[in-house]
């Protein structure tokens, strides 16, 4: 009888996990994918309950900039997962978080009439930092740890660039180029 418990709660246990598989993604896969890639910073951050208060989710609102690819207007509104709300907070491995005031490239994709998404979590946000002279330069997001290869100290590509640098190749890999 013990056995049969045990069986039927394991089972029921994997019936209701719920898994995030983050598939890695470089900057061609992203430029293609996206519907808009947009410039600006972040004007508001609201996590709220999901239907049902089944989790919580962050509604995230972007004053754009400037746009890459595509346009969604000039206050585009996204779901992040995850958030925390009074005493209640949900992570999800890989979701980017957002604060008021930071500026942020951001490749978003979209399906049928929702509001937009970032694609592939945090790999589809690009943080904008001012440097010592007062140009900005784009960080990429965390390496994904499945990286083709080893990752060789100095490798060309994974570290910051200039912001014109950064838009005219994401211009030139999405087919924007003007």
């Amino acid at each position: 009888m013990r056995v049969v418990l045990v069986t039927l709660a394991l089972t029921l246990i994997s019936a209701i996990a719920h898994a995030t598989v983050l598939l890695p993604a470089d900057l061609s896969d992203l430029s293609h994918e996206a519907v808009a890639i947009a410039r600006g910073r972040i004007a508001a951050v609201e996590p709220q309950w999901k239907e049902g208060r089944r989790g919580i989710e962050t509604l995230v609102t972007l004053q754009t900039e400037s746009y890459l690819k595509g346009s969604l207007g000039t206050i585009v509104q996204f779901r992040v997962p995850g958030g925390t709300l009074g005493r209640f907070s949900s992570v999800v491995v890989g979701a980017p978080q957002f604060t008021v005031g930071q500026r942020v490239i951001l490749f978003l994709g979209s399906r049928g009439p929702t509001i937009p998404y970032v694609l592939g979590l945090s790999q589809g946000v690009f943080r904008l930092a001012q440097s010592a002279q007062g140009d900005w330069i784009v960080t990429p997001p965390p390496i994904v740890a499945t990286v083709d290869g080893p990752i060789v100290r100095g490798t060309l590509g994974l570290g910051p660039t200039s912001l014109s640098d950064f838009e005219r190749q994401v211009r030139t890999l999405s087919g924007t180029l003007r």
